[in-house]
Order: C-alpha cells, then structure tokens, then sequence
C-alpha cells in the first residue's frame, strides 16, 4: 500500500465515525426481579422483568443501571455505535501502523541510497 492510498483510507474511516456523544459502553441484561414475600407474580414463580446496563471498570467493579422499557432500543443504537467507533479506531490504528513502516522503509532507502549515517530526527510525521 502505498502512503497516498493509506492516508486516503484512513480519511475515509475517520468520516464514518458516528457521533461520539451518542455511543455508551456496557452489556445490556434482562434479568427478573422476585420479591421475597407478598406479591403474586413472584409467588406463581413469573417475577418482574427488567432491563439493565451492566458496566464493567477496573478492578473487577461493575455497574448496573436499571432501565425503562423505553430506553431499551436508545441503548441498544448506543452500544451498537461504541462498538463501530471501536472497530474504526482499530483499523485507523493498523493504517497508522502501516505508515509508520512506511516511512520507516523509505528513510532506510534514502539512507542505503545517499550514504549517510541514519538520522536522529526525523520531519516527517506519518501521522500527518
């Protein structure tokens, strides 16, 4: 590939980016709530379904956010779109990599070709 056609890629995963502001991290759970005594459904063994937002952090701690019925299908578009934004950012993450090597290889070229020691700095950067 080329660094002309990889940068074309790479700007053209960056304009499918959906909305940040309209992504959200988590599972989405159906769970059944039962109460303990008093309340028919839960005594016929039917309980209560609800919906969760399960959010998972760092050192094994998670979230639960109980959710309206309503609210379901707005989670499920935003979890739908962290996960895109994911999957884009992994692939701008592997062009960018590959521009790297790119500009790695040429500058060995150019080094091999002109005789000069390798250089300290270099002013291009692949990620422009």
């Amino acid at each position: 590939m080329t660094r002309k056609h990889a940068i074309q890629a790479r700007n053209k995963l960056v304009a499918r980016l959906p909305n940040p502001d309209e992504v959200l991290r988590g599972s989405l759970l159906q769970r059944t709530l039962h109460h303990s005594s008093g309340c028919p459904k839960c005594a016929r063994g039917e309980g209560h379904p609800l919906w969760v937002l399960n959010v998972g952090y760092p050192g094994g701690k998670t979230r639960q956010l109980s959710l309206r019925p309503d609210q379901v299908p707005q989670v499920r578009r935003a979890l739908r779109r962290y996960h895109q934004v994911k999957e884009t950012l992994e692939a701008i993450s592997e062009i960018n990599q590959s521009l790297l090597r790119l500009d790695r290889d040429q500058s060995k070229a150019q080094e091999r070709s002109s005789g000069s020691p390798p250089a300290v700095c270099s002013a291009a950067s692949p990620m422009a």
